[in-house]
């Protein structure tokens, strides 16, 4: 039985729509999955297979499959994350008109619906994205917040070597290639994500500051999935998260992409469904 429809892409020329793909449930729950990627990432490629192990998957059958794209190169991270949260406004505030924008007449959905809960996984880079959206929305009594769930995997909150990470991409950026491999690019997100950079400092003290006395629960991570042989970001936990879970013999690239012969990045996920 088919449990969701053909991958699709949103409809739209604008970011971030025209970068978003998603998979809609044929017999939907009112949940979803969305997925947000990490520096140089691709909305499908960071997350392979999860677009294919997913619908097979019996705890996913109702949700939609999200897959969310972003510049994660050269735009600035603060930015990133208000076009995502501006996604994220639109998501749960206009949820007839985006579904009936994306979905084919056959498959519309009643005026009733309605998303009841959303799980966010997010990978490197995408995780602080993320953090800063979720924080800025609490801030603004968005109240969609409050349905959301975070899953993360190698999460860069505490810092990473961005670097290190674009010189071992580089070849697949043209421009790059074009100033030699040892040329510093421009790109904002070297500083904003140093160890201790203002961005990361901040970006702890006011969520810190948001969960105090057991305050918005959102904010707090259900599960950090961890890599064994990680050289890109820093492995410590961030504010109230908890302890994080590894998977042996994998990298900060690897930690994150499921298979048929291994389904450790898929079990993490399903445990926090």
């Amino acid at each position: 039985m088919q449990t969701h429809l053909a991958p699709r892409t949103l409809k739209g020329t604008q970011k971030p729509q025209k970068d978003v793909q998603v998979l809609f449930a044929a017999k939907p729950s009112g949940k979803a999955i969305l997925f947000i990627h990490g520096f140089t990432g691709d909305a499908i490629k960071t997350w392979s297979d999860f677009h294919l192990l997913l619908p097979e998957c019996s705890k996913c059958e109702g949700r939609d499959l999200f897959f969310y794209g972003y510049d994660g190169l050269r735009a600035e991270m603060n930015a990133s994350a208000s076009i995502f949260r501006g996604f994220l406004d639109g998501l749960f505030g206009n949820t007839l008109s985006f579904l009936r924008d994306n979905l084919p007449p056959s498959a519309q959905r009643p005026t009733e619906f309605e998303y009841s809960e959303l799980v966010i996984v997010a990978h490197s880079l995408g995780a602080v994205i993320t953090r800063r959206a979720l924080l800025d929305a609490t801030k603004k009594n968005s109240p969609w917040v409050v349905k959301t769930k975070l899953v993360l995997y190698a999460p860069a909150h505490k810092g990473a070597r961005v670097a290190e990470l674009a010189l071992e991409t580089a070849s697949s950026f043209t421009f790059l290639k074009l100033f030699g491999a040892g040329a510093r690019f421009a790109s904002p997100l070297i500083d904003q994500l140093k160890p201790n950079s203002t961005a990361l400092t901040q970006l702890l003290a006011e969520t810190l500051s948001a969960c105090q006395g057991g305050a918005n629960p959102h904010l707090v991570a259900r599960k950090v999935v961890i890599a064994e042989y990680e050289q890109i970001v820093e492995n410590e936990t961030f504010g109230g998260d908890p302890p994080p879970d590894p998977i042996p013999d994998t990298t900060h690239t690897t930690v994150c992409k499921p298979r048929k012969d291994f389904s450790h990045p898929l079990q993490h996920l399903e445990d926090c469904l």
